[in-house]
């Protein structure tokens, strides 16, 4: 190879972990994996030096984005890559004003559990979970029935905390039925047709994976269980040989082959997800004859990570096993669900065995302080994954392993109803909740059901920014900090994936309208408007609100790039739904419904210039009841024609336009008004982004500094030029963010 070609190649090789939160030093090489020379220069040597030693910014002074660059040298020919490392500031010395009282019931004879952590409330007006330390451990066993008053402190704080501990005979757990109120159309009965943006990024997305090479993502499970690699270049990034995270952008592909064969059926891509679990299937077996690995074992590397967890390894030294795992579980069920490939479920059955025979005989206080463990112990859904198991095949081991991975740092919060997200990793805690609901299905137990409800209702009210996205630099913050924290870094693509889903499953048990308004809000805005233009198959990782910043597409098989190549395939997902015959229209995109078993077809002919206007085109056998979502985005003019004949009453019903449809074929004509309104921020109200219907429009422009404005929505209306979903207003261009690639933006602005 040339020099240059040599540098390339490990310019693309070297990897050093995940920047954008970093607590601990860097390992910083000397040299590159295929022979360059590599100097260092650090943009600010007080807190990170060339040796990759990190000093954290004090408490108080705010994260530091510092610049490092590396220099590859070889054969007199030089490149430089620079990269940017987000050094976390400093925890907090906390001061507690109050601990939120603890309670628990036990059962007489039955080991349990004391709290591992309490909820706080500080000086500084923070609500945060906080670990306890008990006398004797958390471990006790009551033998007689009666109240206890359990005494302990907080970790490292000397603050006395209590607990009031109601023995029973016998344990009852509240209960809540678990049939659904409402079924989805999951199966492909649902398409999205040509002639929307949404249906361009599925096509797009359906390209890259029908060019992307599958002996490449197998490279790292061929490679450690030692079959033939056939040739294939090795994954980059953050799926690397020399990175610890490799193995999940292949779990992502195969959810992303099987969402793409059910939204379109295209013979070509089952073909692909039938090659890669036949692969993976071999990769297994292989595994299975490698001394020290256990049966059913699979993933890009052998188990090593998972021994090192075990012994409290830390990261970078380790990362995140169980995340990846969960990816990879998760591709072999949706392939098994979607694709129909039955190898993929035999396949997942005996990685779940494997999982139960691990985890089964760790002790609570291990486990509970691997999952307590940063970025080590992140564990995805694996909850979810494993509870689904359960509900597929019956076997109770994986309800059980489920609820090995029960995380009270989350759950014991929300079980109170208490906001206490903050300093929480948002992308790392929205799969668990996910799970919850998963585990709410097995089992019936309603606490599962109501912390996935509270968390919902307590993100989407206090944490989410105008596109639906949350956290900043991948966290969760106060509640009601949105205008303080907008930065380059905000809105995670991951957690909007992951707001999604669980929106998803929370409207399965209880059909809110005001679930479909955040899911319209964040699939539009955030997620459609997160993909690179093309066939590059990228995501943005950040969505960037802070003033005259643009979408940057990395192309290293981050977290995001593995969620946007499934995401872009469930646009049509939740379009409809029904509650026995009565149907629900939930999204407006131009789709096709065939509800064969009720003798309905549907085809929607909305176009996304014109949100105002719901066309649906209706043909049944027999008259049914159906409901169409009232946005929450629309005035109060609203209309219904039937057949081009206005309705004089219109039945409104929860949010809901209701009516019964006759039979045979039908033009349904919904009007709800659509015009330019704004939204302000909670904690900064000079601050405001304008919205025209369901799109959050962005000015196009480089100033770094909030632009100062004065719009007035009525006389947007009148002044406004028009043309699509571009408009022109106080000098500016406005477009939704999907209609943006890489131009400069700012979705925030300052009102005069």
């Amino acid at each position: 190879m040339e020099a240059r070609e040599i540098i390339r190649k490990d310019m693309e090789a070297l990897y050093l972990g995940n920047l954008n939160t970093v607590e601990f030093n860097l390992n910083l090489p000397k040299k590159g994996k295929y022979g360059s020379e590599i100097h260092w220069i650090s943009g600010h040597e007080r807190f990170l030096d060339t040796e990759g030693n990190v000093r954290r910014p004090a408490y108080g002074t705010g994260d530091r984005i510092i610049s490092l660059w590396a220099e590859f040298f070889y054969k007199g020919v030089s490149e430089t890559k620079e990269y940017k490392v987000c050094i976390l500031e400093e925890k907090p010395r906390i001061e507690v004003t109050k601990v939120e009282p603890l309670q628990k019931k036990a059962q007489a004879g039955e080991t349990t559990y004391l709290p591992y952590v309490a909820v706080i409330h500080t000086t500084e007006g923070k609500t945060l979970v906080h670990r306890i330390l008990w006398g004797n451990g958390a471990k006790r066993c009551y033998g007689q029935t009666g109240g206890f008053e359990e005494r302990g402190e907080l970790d490292g704080l000397s603050v006395p905390v209590s607990c009031t501990v109601t023995v029973e005979k016998e344990l009852r757990k509240e209960k809540k039925g678990t049939e659904p109120l409402i079924e989805y159309f999951d199966h492909g009965e649902a398409s999205l047709e040509e002639g929307s943006r949404f249906y361009t990024a599925q096509k797009e997305m359906q390209e890259f994976l029908l060019q992307t090479d599958d002996d490449q993502m197998l490279y790292n499970f061929r490679e450690a269980c030692g079959l033939d690699r056939k040739g294939a270049e090795p994954m980059t990034g953050w799926d690397a040989p020399e990175c610890n995270l490799k193995g999940h952008t292949t779990g992502h592909y195969l959810s992303g082959l099987a969402l793409c064969y059910k939204a379109g059926k295209d013979g070509r891509i089952r073909e692909k997800a039938c090659y890669m679990i036949r692969e993976l299937g071999k990769c297994q077996d292989a595994f299975a004859c490698m001394p020290g690995i256990g049966e059913g074992f699979l993933s890009g590397y052998t188990e090593e990570q998972f021994d090192k967890l075990e012994k409290y390894t830390p990261y970078p030294d380790i990362w995140a096993p169980y995340y990846t795992l969960h990816k990879i579980l998760a591709g072999l069920l949706d392939c098994y669900e979607f694709a129909g490939i039955d190898q993929a479920f035999e396949v997942a059955q005996k990685l779940g065995m494997w999982v139960y025979r691990r985890l089964s005989v760790l002790p609570v206080e291990q486990r509970m302080k691997m999952w307590g463990m940063y970025i080590a112990g992140e564990y995805g859904g694996m909850n979810d994954v494993l509870a689904r198991l359960y509900r597929m095949s019956g076997k109770k081991e994986f309800l059980e392993t489920a609820c090995y991975f029960d995380n009270e740092k989350l759950f014991l919060p929300l079980e109170q109803q208490v906001d206490a997200l903050e300093n929480l990793h948002a992308n790392q805690h929205i799969p668990q909740i996910i799970g919850a609901m998963e585990i709410f299905r097995g089992t019936g137990e309603k606490m599962y059901y109501d912390i996935a409800s509270y968390f919902w209702e307590a993100v989407t009210k206090a944490h989410v920014y105008t596109i639906g996205g949350t956290g900043e630099n991948e966290m969760f913050h106060g509640p009601g900090r949105i205008g303080s924290l907008l930065t380059k870094h905000t809105a995670e693509s991951c957690a909007s994936y992951n707001m999604l889903k669980l929106t998803k499953e929370l409207y399965r048990f209880e059909n809110q309208k005001e679930r479909m308004d955040y899911y319209e809000r964040t699939m539009t805005n955030h997620i459609l408007g997160g993909r690179e233009h093309g066939t590059t198959g990228e995501t943005v990782y950040f969505t960037p609100l802070a003033p005259g910043f643009h979408k940057e597409f990395e192309h290293e098989n981050s977290c995001c790039h593995g969620t946007g190549l499934e995401s872009h395939f469930k646009y049509a997902d939740m379009v409809y739904a029904h509650e026995g015959q009565k149907l629900y229209v939930n999204l407006f995109l131009k789709s096709r419904l065939e509800w064969k078993d009720a003798g309905i077809t549907i085809r929607q002919m909305t176009e996304m210039e014109h949100p105002e206007t719901v066309v649906l085109e209706v043909e049944s056998r027999e008259e049914f009841p159906m409901a169409v979502r009232i946005p929450g985005w629309s005035g109060e003019e609203r209309g219904l024609w039937i057949d081009g004949k206005k309705q004089d009453t219109m039945s409104v019903e929860s949010g809901y336009l209701c009516m019964t449809v006759p039979e045979g074929v039908h033009e349904i004509r919904c009007l709800f008004p659509c015009g330019f309104y704004l939204e302000s921020t909670p904690d900064r109200p000079e601050l405001h982004s304008l919205l025209y219907g369901p799109y959050v429009l962005a000015a196009l422009s480089k100033e770094e500094r909030f632009l100062k404005l004065d719009i007035d929505p009525g006389k947007a209306e009148q002044e406004a030029e028009k043309d699509g979903l571009t408009f022109c207003y106080r000098g500016l261009v406005w477009k939704p963010l999907f209609e943006i690639d890489r131009e400069p933006f700012q979705v925030y602005w300052e009102k005069v």
